[in-house]
């Protein structure tokens, strides 16, 4: 998944790019305003999102500020929840879906009539379009509908954070921070090995966190982490 929130000044090249990506299997998220200018910040002559309009499968002509949060309404895609009170802030584009499936809808007198956000099957991948500026309650449920599969590090601590990268060798890399004076620990979902010790770590071991602590994991392979050890 690949979020952009508001890539308002980009040249044709990055927006090509951003179309094949989505084309290609990835699952592409884009906030209101993008592509809206080109690489000099100039507005372009054409319905937006523009050169994105055919992988949004949605436009809009019209747009406006927010002086207060306006409510949402869930949409057609039965798969996003709606959190009670969640709320549009800032900004609404006035999205009419174009093959897009209507993900939220204006609860309003004028703005009603549009989709707040869309998504649409693009290629191989999928394009979601965000229309507005979430509140923290819809952000929250934006992020869980669009995270592909359960978080396997979800039980955790309040105080640790698990972020991730790939190293050279397309392998995971996991960061796991505990941002408390209170030591814990984690157990782990997954085989690794501590990059920084050398030391293997099974599945379900627990990984203790001192105070302010960071631990730094190399994801074993998928037949360690398979349930009998061994290939499925």
């Amino acid at each position: 998944m690949l979020v952009v929130p508001g890539l308002y000044v980009a040249d044709d090249v990055l927006l090509d790019l951003l179309d094949a990506y989505a084309r290609a299997g990835g699952h592409l998220v884009l906030g209101f305003r993008s592509g809206y200018a080109d690489d000099e910040a100039r507005a372009r002559a054409e319905v937006m999102p523009g050169r994105l309009r055919e992988a949004v499968g949605a436009s809009y002509a019209e747009y406006t500020n927010l002086a207060a949060p306006v409510s949402l309404r869930a949409g057609t895609n039965g798969g996003f929840v709606l959190p009670e009170g969640a709320s549009g802030n800032g900004w609404a584009d006035a999205v009419v879906p174009e093959g897009a499936e209507t993900l939220l809808g204006y609860e309003h007198p004028h703005l009603g009539r549009w989709a707040a956000a869309t998504t649409h099957v693009h290629g191989g991948g999928r394009v979601t379009y965000v229309g507005t500026l979430p509140d923290r309650a819809l952000s929250v449920a934006l992020a869980r509908w669009l995270r592909a599969a359960p978080d396997a590090w979800a039980d955790r601590p309040e105080t640790v954070t698990v972020t991730s990268a790939r190293n050279r060798a397309g392998e995971t890399v996991r960061f796991i921070s505990n941002w408390s004076w209170v030591a814990t620990s984690v157990a782990l979902p997954v085989a690794a090995q501590d990059l920084l010790s050398g030391t293997e770590l099974r599945r379900g071991a627990e990984l203790d966190l001192g105070a302010w602590d960071v631990r730094v994991l190399v994801e074993s392979s998928r037949d360690e982490n398979n349930e009998e050890g061994s290939s499925p």
